[in-house]
């Protein structure tokens, strides 16, 4: 049989062991057929049974070769007979001097739960025997035992790896009597003796064209080149074939590259006003069209088109100063924009996390870095900066002022206001600093914890019912 792919291999496995004094024991399990022979013997006069898989009575399946002649299978009950299997076995036995053969054939998978099913890989069995009298059971403690089997595999015999053949691609050859075109190993499974795979085996390779590959030829568009006698204007691979000495194709291969003129358009590039911009390989002040004339590094033209547009510049009027009771800040409205603090006192950039402040909602406040004056540069990107007016700034975040304490300051969770002067509950309000009353009560002892933690983040204000206002912050 010529096989294209790894065959399986059909194993037979074969033991034989000695049941004590007068009981023997052979096994055959062959995988091709997926069955088990035994050659069982024991004395004629009497009864002798064999078990499997087990190392007691209970629950064991076991082959009885009855003092008549006949076979059973049995499953075993507790130190019982226990019940009869239905039949799952051929059986003939021969008698000569007193010994009784019985020879049996059966499938190697239980026909039942009840049937023992054997190993499909061999190996060892254990086994439990007995032998008496007349009737089935009737055995004395010497006449019983214990033993097992080794089912070994006869069948570990190696391939026989022929001579690989060689043929040139688009050629045929004959294997185990079959034309073969394509290149892969084949296999012719005979049989032995004894029933175990024999192998053959072919490997047909293809004997490699030789390719010589030419280093590619690079031109311009709407250039011409000359490959193997023929011009060439466009990208493509041309081949001369020859023929090896074992009459094989030997190719010459050239590939031809064409490199196109660089035309394209780049994105437009942004400019403030009285600023200059590096692009398309020079310094731009002006706006409008730019078309750039080069070479590319293969020495085809590159022509590159652009254009250089103002950008817009930020509006200053996005923030506006508002006054508090205790201090002065910007109040930005550009969410898109980051604001930055310019100290007019000193002509500096205020390099300081506080004089930075990405606005959200909630948190648009923003402060001065101390008090004197300063002006916000706002950014933002695709816009122009600017830089607003300077004004005046003042701060005054006192801890403890008209004896009033709060702490912390910020906060996340809790206030605690401290009066000193309490005599009696006075009522609060707690205020945005717009003025719009959020929350009113009552102080009733000097030191009072208030959960805040449903406020967003911001700035607040602290009112008590005799005018008394300070500012604290949630964050």
């Amino acid at each position: 049989m010529l096989l294209c792919a790894v065959p399986s291999y059909g194993q037979i496995y074969q033991g034989s062991t000695q049941l004590g004094t007068s009981m023997s024991l052979d096994i055959t399990l062959n995988t091709n057929t997926d069955s088990v022979s035994m050659e069982f013997s024991g004395p004629s006069s009497g009864y002798y049974a064999v078990g499997f898989g087990g190392t007691g009575m209970t629950n064991t399946y076991t082959v009885v070769v009855n003092s008549n002649g006949s076979v059973q299978e049995r499953k075993l009950g507790s130190y019982q007979g226990g019940n009869v299997l239905s039949a799952s076995v051929v059986y003939s036995a021969v008698v000569t001097g007193g010994v009784r053969t019985a020879y049996i054939e059966r499938a190697r998978s239980g026909a039942s739960g009840n049937h023992y099913t054997f190993p499909s890989n061999g190996g060892s069995i254990n086994l439990i025997w007995a032998k008496g009298g007349t009737s089935f059971g009737n055995h004395g403690s010497s006449n019983r035992g214990f033993a097992s089997i080794n089912l070994v595999n006869q069948c570990n015999i190696p391939n026989t790896l022929l001579a690989t053949q060689n043929i040139c691609q688009g050629d045929s050859v004959q294997v185990f009597g079959q034309w073969i075109k394509q290149s892969g190993t084949y296999y012719d499974s005979l049989s032995t003796p004894i029933g175990c795979d024999s192998i053959l085996q072919q490997s047909v390779q293809y004997t490699v064209p030789v390719l010589n590959t030419l280093p590619s030829l690079s031109i311009c568009q709407g250039d011409s080149v000359q490959i193997f006698g023929t011009w060439v204007t466009t990208a493509t691979t041309l081949y001369d074939s020859l023929s090896t000495p074992a009459g094989c194709d030997s190719v010459v291969a050239q590939e031809i590259l064409v490199n196109a003129t660089v035309s394209n358009t780049i994105a437009a590039a942004g400019l403030c006003a009285g600023d200059s911009i590096f692009y398309l390989d020079a310094w731009r002040t002006d706006t409008g069209t730019v078309i750039y004339n080069g070479v590319t590094v293969l020495g085809c033209d590159s022509v590159v088109t652009g254009s250089i547009e103002h950008l817009p510049t930020v509006d200053t009027g996005s923030i506006f100063l508002a006054l508090t009771l205790q201090s002065t800040m910007y109040v930005g409205t550009d969410l898109g924009a980051t604001y930055y603090w310019f100290n007019c006192n000193t002509g500096a950039f205020v390099d300081t996390t506080m004089g930075a402040d990405t606005l959200n909602i909630g948190n648009e406040f923003l402060q001065a870095p101390d008090t004197g004056y300063y002006a916000a540069i706002i950014v933002k990107p695709g816009y122009c900066s600017d830089t607003s007016a300077c004004y005046y700034f003042y701060l005054d975040v006192p801890e403890y002022d008209y004896g009033i304490s709060l702490r912390p300051i910020p906060t996340q969770m809790h206030l605690e206001i401290t009066v000193d002067d309490f005599t009696s509950p006075i009522g609060y309000q707690f205020l945005s600093v717009s003025g719009r009353v959020l929350e009113t009560g009552l102080l009733r002892t000097n030191s009072t914890l208030l959960d805040v933690r449903h406020y967003a983040v911001g700035m607040y204000l602290l009112r008590l019912e005799d005018g008394r206002t300070m500012k604290w912050m949630k964050e």
